[in-house]
C-alpha cells in the first residue's frame, strides 16, 4: 500500500459516479502504477503542516480517469490540492459539492483534464481524488497539503501519524513501486523513484528526545555535522528527521512519531503573515498549572457506557473487565456513578440513576463487572447518548463520561455532533477497544466532549496507566469562561474556536 491512499483508473470518461458507491460493473478498473511518494511534514509546536506528494503514470493505450482514496486523521483540514502534468500546475478552488461534481463531469466529457477533490459522505476522513484524461503514457503528481493538531498524551509526548491506506476497507495492496520508463525533468514538484519522508520540527520547548516506534528514523539536530551548512541552522528546539527504510517499498503501517519535550508546559505564541493581504495569524497554546491538592474533595458524577455489543466477544470484553476493576477502586469517595451497558439497546446498572461511590455500591458494581458479556447484540451508541445527556446533570456537580468501545457504528458524524451540543454539561472521555477499533468515533467523541481519548490495543499491557491517565484527567480543575482581550481596540479580530472550551489543567 502507498503512503496516503491508492488510486486506480478506468477509461475515460463515464459520467462521474457517487464516491461512495460501487463501479458499474462494466467498467474494468486497472491499478495505475506508483511511482513515487515524498511526504514533508513541518511541525510546529502541537500543530503540523503535512504536503503529500505522489507521481503516478498512465501505462494504459488509453486516457483514464484515476480514482484515488486516502486517509486523513481525525482532526485534519485539507488546505491544498493540485496537480502537476506537462509543466502545469493547477490548483484547487473550494466549492460546493455538487457544483464541482458537474463542473468535473463537463471537463472530462469535453476531453479536457479534470482533477476533484471529495470527503467522504459515508467515511469520515476518507477523501477521494479523482484525475480526469489522464493521456497514456502521461505522468501526474497529486499534491495534498492539511494541516492537523497534534495530540499530546498523558505522559506529554507528542504524538505524530502519517495514516496509510492500510486504513481504507478493501485497500489495494501495491507490494512495491513502478519503475517509471523515464524520469520526469527536475521542477519544484518533481518527486523522484521511491518513497521518502520529511519532517522538520520547531518547538517552542527544547526537544529531549525523538523516537518512531514503527519505522527506522535518522534525526539529525544540532549536535549533527551537516547542521551547520543547513538553509535553516537547527537548535536544542529544531530537528530533523528522515524515514529510513528501502525506499523501493511504500508503507504498509502508519508512520508515527513520538517528540519528548523538555518543558511540555512552556507557553507560547507563534504569528505568521498572509504575504498578499498582510494579515496575520496568531497561535496561542497555554497549559494552566493547577494540580489537585491531597485533601482536595472533589464532588463529581462518573458514568461509564460499556459495548457489549457481538464485536467486543473475546479479548476486548475481558480488558474491558480488568480496566473497569480498576476504575471502580480507583475513582475518589463521594463520587456518584453508574454503569451503562449497551449493544442493540442499553442496561443501567442503578436502574434510577447515579449513586454515591461506597462500600455497598463499590461491591455490587464489582460483581456486574466480573460477569459482564458482549450479549448485547448490535452497535448503537447513540440511543444511550441521548438517554444520559438529555438529562440535566445535577447541580453543582460536573459530570463526566467514560465510553469503551471499538466503534463499529454507521452513523459516526450523528454522535460526535450530538456528543459536542452537550459538551457544555458533560465532559467525554473515550477507550479505544482493539486493533480493529474505529478511530474517527473514538476521537471525535472524545474532541467533541472537550475530553481525551485512549487506545487499547489487543496486545497493550499497559491498560492499568491508560485507566488511571484517564481518571487524572477527568478529576482536574479547569479554567472557565476564558476571555482574549487585545489592548488595541481598532484591531480587527477573529477567534477560532468561536466558543471556548474549558481550559483543562
Amino acid at each position: 500500500m502507498c503512503v496516503g491512499g491508492y488510486i486506480m483508473g478506468r477509461p475515460c470518461c463515464p459520467p462521474h459516479r457517487d464516491q461512495d458507491a460501487s463501479p458499474p460493473a462494466q467498467i474494468k478498473e486497472v491499478p495505475v502504477p506508483l511511482v513515487g511518494v515524498r511526504t514533508t511534514v513541518n511541525i510546529l509546536d502541537f500543530t503540523a503542516e503535512v504536503t503529500l506528494k505522489q507521481r503516478y503514470e498512465n501505462v494504459e493505450d488509453d486516457p483514464i480517469e484515476a480514482v484515488y482514496h486516502f486517509p486523513l486523521q481525525e482532526n485534519a483540514s485539507v488546505c491544498g490540492f493540485e496537480a502537476y502534468i506537462d509543466g502545469k500546475i493547477i490548483e484547487g478552488r473550494v466549492k460546493e459539492r455538487e457544483q464541482a461534481r458537474d463542473e468535473y463531469d463537463d471537463a472530462i466529457a469535453s476531453g479536457h483534464g479534470a482533477y476533484l477533490l471529495e470527503e467522504s459522505k459515508e467515511k469520515p476522513n476518507i477523501f477521494q481524488a479523482s484525475i480526469g484524461n489522464l493521456p497514456p503514457g502521461k505522468e501526474v503528481i497529486i499534491t495534498i497539503r492539511y494541516v492537523v493538531e497534534l495530540y499530546v498524551t498523558a505522559d506529554k509526548i507528542v504524538h505524530f501519524i502519517l495514516p496509510t491506506s492500510k486504513a481504507i476497507p478493501n485497500g489495494i495492496d501495491v507490494k512495491t513501486f513502478h519503475h517509471p520508463k523515464k524520469e520526469i525533468d527536475a521542477s519544484p514538484d518533481h518527486v523522484e523513484y521511491g518513497l521518502h519522508v520529511d519532517v522538520n520540527l520547531d518547538e517552542t520547548s527544547p526537544i529531549a528526545d525523538i523516537v518512531s516506534p514503527s519505522h527506522p528514523i535518522k534525526k539529525e539536530d544540532s549536535s549533527s555535522p551537516s547542521s551547520s551548512s543547513s538553509s535553516r541552522p537547527l537548535s536544542a528546539n529544531r530537528s530533523r528527521i528522515q524515514l529510513q527504510t528501502d525506499p523501493q517499498y511504500p508503507l504498509t503501517e502508519n508512520f508515527v512519531l513520538d517528540i519528548k519535550l523538555a518543558d511540555p508546559h512552556a507557553s507560547s505564541v507563534k504569528i505568521q503573515q498572509d504575504d498578499m493581504t498582510k494579515s496575520k495569524v496568531a497561535m496561542i497554546s497555554v497549559f494552566p498549572n493547577q494540580d489537585v491538592g491531597e485533601y482536595d474533595t472533589i464532588y463529581t458524577e462518573m458514568i461509564f457506557l460499556i459495548d457489549r455489543s457481538y464485536s467486543m466477544t473475546g479479548l476486548k470484553i475481558r480488558k474491558v473487565r480488568e480496566g473497569m476493576q480498576l476504575f471502580l477502586r480507583s475513582i475518589p469517595e463521594g463520587t456518584l456513578f453508574n454503569i451503562v451497558g449497551f449493544g442493540s439497546g442499553h442496561e443501567l446498572l442503578f436502574k434510577n440513576g447515579s449513586v454515591e461511590y461506597n462500600e455497598k455500591s463499590l461491591d455490587e458494581a464489582a460483581k456486574h463487572i466480573a460477569d459482564l458479556e458482549a450479549d448485547l447484540g448490535g452497535t448503537n451508541v447513540y440511543s444511550p447518548l441521548q438517554a444520559i445527556l438529555k438529562q440535566p446533570p445535577k447541580e453543582g456537580i460536573p459530570r463526566q463520561l467514560f465510553i469503551l468501545t471499538d466503534g463499529q457504528v454507521k452513523n459516526t458524524q450523528v454522535c460526535i455532533d450530538f456528543v459536542r451540543s452537550h459538551a457544555q454539561t458533560t465532559r467525554v472521555f473515550t477507550f479505544g477497544m482493539g486493533n480493529d477499533v474505529d478511530r474517527n468515533l473514538v476521537i471525535g467523541l472524545a474532541k467533541g466532549g472537550e475530553g481525551a481519548h485512549e487506545f487499547i490495543s489487543d496486545s497493550a499491557t499497559n491498560v492499568d496507566a491508560l485507566i488511571l491517565n484517564q481518571l487524572k484527567r477527568a478529576l482536574q480543575p479547569a479554567l472557565t469562561d476564558l476571555k482574549i482581550v487585545f489592548s488595541n481596540p481598532k484591531l480587527s479580530t477573529k477567534l477560532a474556536p468561536f466558543r471556548r472550551p474549558p481550559l483543562w489543567a
